[in-house]
Parts: structure tokens; C-alpha cells; sequence
């Protein structure tokens, strides 16, 4: 977080500032101290630390311990248009990668957010294909017909 946006800064966290009592940089030491203190008590180690508003700072009341797939879903993207029709679209069409993928293609199409959202997503050719296909008879190969006569000889 302190090197995030203070000793390396992140362009993406060009406006985000740690609070003072966090911050190492004014606090030291004790920067650290303050953060496990406030921090601590739900922390899990399997989550991540996240900022609740996205546009806001770090500090005790804006932060919080959640899994990624909440952390990844609270971003800035999220709380623009686009983002609250693929976030529409993933719960109207499946939290998928492919809903994700023919949202964004859809948008590179020209299609305005709610349309790319509200479409319906068309089975395609490919996935026909994949739900009748059945397996293939593998082409024999040499070795394959090697090992069918040594079988049938055993």
C-alpha cells in the first residue's frame, strides 16, 4: 500500500494517498504499527486489502480483508457505464470469461454498453459443433497398429 503510492508510485494510484497515521513515510515504524492495529482483527490469510470506495484513500474506515473476485469486482471500471452493464451482463449471462470477452467485443463493434449487455448471447457455429460432435476414431498411425497386433497376440 506505502509503496503502491508513496516509494514506487503506481500511475493507476497517481490520487490515492495513505492516511497519515499509516503512511511510513510521516509515522515510520510506527506506520506499520498503526495499520496492524486497525487492520489486524479480520484479517484472513487467504484475502487481500481493498479499499471500500475506490476513490477514496486508505485509511481505517475505507479499508476491509475480501477475497479477489470481490476486490477485482470494485474498481473504478465498475462504477462507470460500462462496467455496470457488463457487470449486468455477467449476472443476466453467466459469470464467465466468454460473457466478459463477446461484452467487449461487442463494444469494439460499435455497440453502445446497454446493447452489448442486453443481447443475447447466439450459440454460434463452433459451439454447436461442440455439443454434437461426438469423439473422433483417432487416425491409426503405425505405432498404433503395432500396438493393436501385439494386443490381440497377447
Amino acid at each position: 500500500m506505502n509503496q503502491r503510492c508513496h516509494l514506487r508510485p503506481d500511475p493507476n494510484y497517481k490520487n490515492v494517498k495513505v492516511c497519515d497515521d499509516w503512511n511510513i513515510e510521516i509515522s515510520g515504524e510506527q506506520g506499520y504499527l498503526n495499520f496492524v492495529e486497525d487492520m489486524f482483527d479480520d484479517f484472513e490469510e487467504h484475502l487481500d486489502l481493498d479499499r471500500i470506495s475506490p476513490f477514496d484513500h486508505y485509511h481505517a474506515h475505507n479499508c476491509r480483508w475480501v477475497d479477489k473476485k470481490t476486490q477485482n469486482n470494485n474498481t473504478r471500471f465498475h462504477y462507470s457505464e460500462r462496467g455496470r452493464w457488463l457487470s449486468w451482463a455477467r449476472t443476466k449471462w453467466g459469470d464467465t470469461k466468454a460473457t466478459k470477452q463477446r461484452f467487449h467485443n461487442r463494444m469494439r463493434r460499435g455497440y453502445t454498453p446497454q446493447e452489448a449487455a442486453e443481447k443475447p448471447p447466439h450459440p454460434g457455429v463452433r459451439l454447436k459443433q461442440y455439443r454434437t460432435s461426438k469423439t473422433k476414431p483417432t487416425k491409426p498411425t503405425k505405432r498404433n497398429k503395432i500396438w493393436q497386433v501385439l494386443r490381440s497376440i497377447i
